[in-house]
């Protein structure tokens, strides 16, 4: 008798264990369900406020999520990274298109994207390159002089040596177009960093990254 007592007091307390342990589950997918579409508004909002538009920054947000998917960059971190490059004044129209450029080479050198944002920007804004940019190119693993040495041949025709660029740049004459073609060049096809995420994506990390952006989606 006082064994049969004893089981049915372990049997209700399994019981209402089992049942808090499924309310708490419950409860903490509802509070991921909240924070997640926070996050999300609050990168909308905020990036509509640096764009000028929300309609367009909203069309821009469902851009950046499904690249994600495809990125081993996760959401947050690209539209971060596309905020930056709004606030350098990168036009609206190339500025999802910018930041694939940028996240591409990122994936491929395997360097914090921060420091190409911060290059590229600062390129934006002084609107040509300096050797400080050259430097801080450089040590990210982007041969910046040499790409623009090839780029320069092909426009002129006939050969332009480092030597040739670096005193150009000396002399600020090397614009923010001609940098911008060359990280065009880079990550078209044919370049060497193009489509380097989507090869990233393919990764075990890649993986990961991209199965968190579908969960939060």
């Amino acid at each position: 008798s006082a064994y049969a007592k004893q089981e049915g007091y372990l049997q209700r307390l399994v019981k209402r264990m089992l049942a808090y342990a499924g309310v708490h589950q419950i409860m903490q997918f509802l509070r991921n369900i909240r924070d997640v579409t926070a996050e999300f508004e609050l990168q909308r909002v905020a990036l509509g406020s640096i764009i000028g538009d929300l309609n367009e920054a909203n069309a821009m947000f469902e851009q950046i999520k499904a690249a994600a998917v495809k990125s081993p960059f996760q959401i947050k971190e690209l539209v971060t990274y596309t905020k930056q490059l709004a606030a350098y004044k990168i036009e609206s129209d190339e500025l999802f298109e910018t930041t694939q450029r940028l996240a591409d080479i990122s994936a491929g050198l395997g360097v914090s994207m921060d420091r190409l944002v911060l290059a590229y920007g600062q390129i934006r804004a002084t609107g040509h390159l300096r050797a400080s940019e050259v430097r801080q190119l450089t040590e990210s693993g982007i041969p910046i002089v040499e790409e623009l040495a090839k780029k320069m041949s092909q426009l002129r025709g006939e050969t332009v040596s480092a030597a040739e660029v670096m005193q150009l740049i000396s002399e600020r004459a090397i614009s923010f177009g001609m940098v911008k073609e060359v990280f065009d060049d880079m990550t078209s096809a044919g370049g060497m960093f193009y489509k380097m995420q989507e090869k990233q994506a393919e990764t075990l990390a890649g993986q990961w990254s991209n199965l968190q952006d579908a969960i939060s989606i």
